[in-house]
């Protein structure tokens, strides 16, 4: 794909996923919230809600709930005016992971646990924020209680929706929920293809990358916990996200290694990165076994483990494509909106500010942004390795001084062409070439010009020769041409061609008009001819034949008949 297309794709792809970010977001009703300030071994919920504490209730700057990491605390929650639709009003607390929240709401206020981490959390709606159904007729002097259970101290969002508004925003976060793993789904099934077929172990890293991703992206969104199989570990809470996490940070190292080949434009950097691979393991592994990972120390390690990661990532980038590299360019393009969303919230989770609604879905949106773009990198690098290969493989076939074919592979283009005669009764010939007095041009004008005279031989041959004909140097001034479906009669009228143009030429060597001529021995398949090697031989004597006659002489071999098949090819 040329590359005004795929930045044209890139600009799109931007766009469309920073809209549909913006799309989710919804405005609540005006609520205060209020902080209980007393010790809560202290405290009864009876009391509570019978409003013995009532003024010991501090207004809270804005609304959002922050735990506490050693002990609960209640919060009070009211509307600023009484709610005056039919509908029934839903209380949402966002940024859920790890809550543990007990609401009392009227009318009964009986204690509720509501957690993501259950099975029945939040029948009818997503699992991005917990959610409360209050009663229809809710008055702004009703409050709802909430007991948070011990936590960390991240402040997290709440506000109070129409229904219908809270699950039309819910629809469009849920659409979220599936279109960025189903983007990053599908980029990994055609990189699992490529790696199946090339056994490239870039795009198996890449597949890794990926797949922890969408799994790490599936649980942050909560339908990790209701989806087959990843509800099986639903028991372990936030530990399944965090190995993901670790897992794909790991990934995100090694494909980026080889993806840049840091260890050939900044070796001391790619040393540096590697070392990080080690403590990403590890925290993979402690949050893989719940006595290890209790409390929240492993994401806040993982967080400041990819601070450090996430920069060295993208001058890593910048090194490469400076040292021209086009991967580099790719890479940046690829990851530089996420890495640079990855730093955000790694500040965000070790500084313990509130999630910001935009970064909810923009990280992400950024990280199926890089994994489209990054697909399209690993084509560019299958494209320049086919390139690289075909370039090989020519180089490995073909004489490096005149470009025809050289011995082994003439040699393999006439087994090939022999055996399919044999089995198809189609005719064969073969063209023994030599040029004449070639030893005294060399002598006398020097192998330089030797050199040329090849060269242009070479070029005057191909002139004469039809597709699927094969001309190679089989050794010195020697050359052999393979002429499939073409009769003794055939080869016999090519060769007078190939001597008449050669003999013909005009060749200007270091200032000298010069005069070249060839000696031609034709030999076809026939019943007494057993193998590719007879056939040379026969070939061979016909040229022997032409040196004694005279030179710049095109011989048949006697016993070149001709008897197999009908000529394929017009004289």
């Amino acid at each position: 794909m040329e590359s005004r297309h795929w930045r044209k794709l890139v600009r799109w792809c931007t766009f469309a996923l920073l809209a549909g970010c913006a799309f989710v977001r919804a405005e609540g009703v005006p609520i205060a919230v209020d902080r209980l300030e007393r010790d809560p071994a202290q405290t009864d919920a009876a009391a509570v809600i019978a409003g013995a504490y009532r003024d010991q209730f501090h207004s809270e700057a804005y609304a959002a709930l922050t735990p506490m990491g050693d002990r609960e605390v209640w919060y009070r929650v009211h509307l600023a005016s009484d709610w005056r639709t039919e509908r029934p009003p839903v209380l949402s607390i966002f940024d859920p992971q790890g809550l543990d929240i007990t609401a009392y709401a009227p009318p009964t206020y009986a204690g509720v646990v509501h957690s993501i981490y259950s099975a029945k959390a939040n029948a009818g709606f997503t699992r991005h924020a917990l959610v409360v159904i209050l009663p229809a007729a809710l008055s702004a002097t009703t409050p709802i209680y909430l007991r948070v259970a011990p936590e960390r101290a991240i402040p997290r969002r709440i506000c109070i929706h129409d229904i219908t508004q809270a699950r039309v925003s819910d629809l469009a976060r849920g659409r979220l929920d599936v279109l960025f793993p189903a983007i990053q789904l599908a980029t990994l099934l055609v990189m699992l293809s490529f790696f199946v077929v090339l056994r490239e172990r870039m795009y198996a890293y890449f597949v890794g990358l990926v797949g922890f991703t969408v799994v790490y992206e599936l649980y942050a969104f909560g339908i990790g916990y209701e989806l087959f199989p990843l509800d099986l570990f639903a028991s372990l809470g936030a530990r399944p996200m965090w190995v993901a996490a670790a897992a794909g940070g790991f990934f995100l190292i090694v494909f980026s290694i080889q993806f840049l080949e840091l260890d050939r434009s900044a070796p001391r950097l790619d040393r540096l990165i590697r070392l990080f691979r080690w403590p990403l393991g590890a925290l993979a592994l402690c949050a893989a076994i719940p006595p290890l990972s209790n409390g929240w120390w492993v994401e806040e390690a993982l967080a400041l483990t990819m601070l450090f990661v996430a920069p060295l990532l993208i001058v890593a980038g910048v090194v490469s494509w400076q040292h021209g590299g086009r991967r580099g360019g790719f890479y940046l393009c690829a990851w530089i909106p996420g890495l640079l969303f990855l730093i955000v919230r790694a500040l965000q989770l070790i500084a313990r500010w509130p999630l910001p609604e935009w970064l909810e879905f923009a990280l992400p949106a950024a990280l199926a942004f890089a994994s489209v773009v990054l697909a399209f990198g690993l084509s560019d690098y299958s494209l320049s390795m086919r390139h690289e290969r075909d370039v090989a493989h020519r180089l490995a076939e073909h004489d490096e001084l005149t470009g025809a074919l050289n011995r082994r592979a003439i040699l393999d283009r006439l087994r090939t062409a022999f055996l399919h005669a044999r089995e198809s009764f189609e005719p064969l010939s073969v063209l023994f070439l030599d040029l004449d007095h070639f030893k005294r041009l060399n002598d006398s004008y020097g192998h330089r010009a030797g050199d040329q005279c090849l060269r242009a031989v070479v070029v005057s041959i191909a002139g004469e020769l039809r597709q699927g004909e094969a001309l190679g140097r089989y050794g010195g001034e020697e050359f052999l041409i393979v002429l499939p479906g073409a009769s003794s009669a055939d080869a016999q009228v090519v060769a007078e061609r190939i001597r008449n143009r050669v003999e013909t030429m005009p060749l200007l060597v270091s200032g000298l008009q010069m005069q070249l001529t060839l000696s031609i021995g034709v030999a076809a398949l026939d019943l007494q001819v057993h193998s590719a090697e007879d056939l040379i031989e026969c070939a061979d004597a016909a040229l022997y034949r032409a040196k004694s006659g005279g030179r710049n002489l095109v011989s048949t071999h006697p016993g070149s008949t001709g008897l197999f098949g009908t000529s394929a090819r017009e004289g």
